[in-house]
């Protein structure tokens, strides 16, 4: 978590768990031998300051660090673009991200359309990113 995501996001996490994250959309949960090693939704989005229609979020998503470069990001992503796609066919897909991990999401389509310096938090900027169709 320590690089990932700021202390302060912890009890947001706790409180999506707890309250958001059984009505804004489907959660998804990767388990390995019996752990929890990878999770993350969808949601659907109203407009923002950075998009001004609605739009597919992805919603926390993250994988256990000792499970990195195993393909459980990708396998994760994927699911989760696809699931977007059938339950809000047409609507664009974005996602907040930092800059430890932007290039991941690069990878798959994703195009960085607004930047935040220290937007999580000090040392977490924020790289707001959309799916290119």
């Amino acid at each position: 978590m320590p690089l990932y995501f700021a202390e302060e996001e912890v009890a947001l996490f706790d409180g999506f768990l707890d309250r958001d994250a059984s009505i804004r959309g489907p959660y998804s949960l990767i388990i390995k031998d019996d752990k929890i090693v990878g999770c993350g939704g969808i949601a659907l989005n109203q407009p923002t300051k950075y998009t001004n229609e609605p739009h597919v979020i992805m919603t926390w998503g993250m994988v256990d660090n000792a499970h990195h470069k195993e393909g459980i990001g990708k396998l994760l992503l994927l699911h989760r673009i696809e699931q977007a796609k059938q339950m809000y066919p047409g609507i664009k897909i974005a996602l907040g991200t930092t800059q430890h991990t932007f290039k991941f999401f690069e990878k798959y389509g994703f195009k960085t359309v607004a930047f935040e310096k220290d937007h999580w938090a000090k040392g977490l900027d924020l790289y707001q990113m959309e799916l290119g169709y």
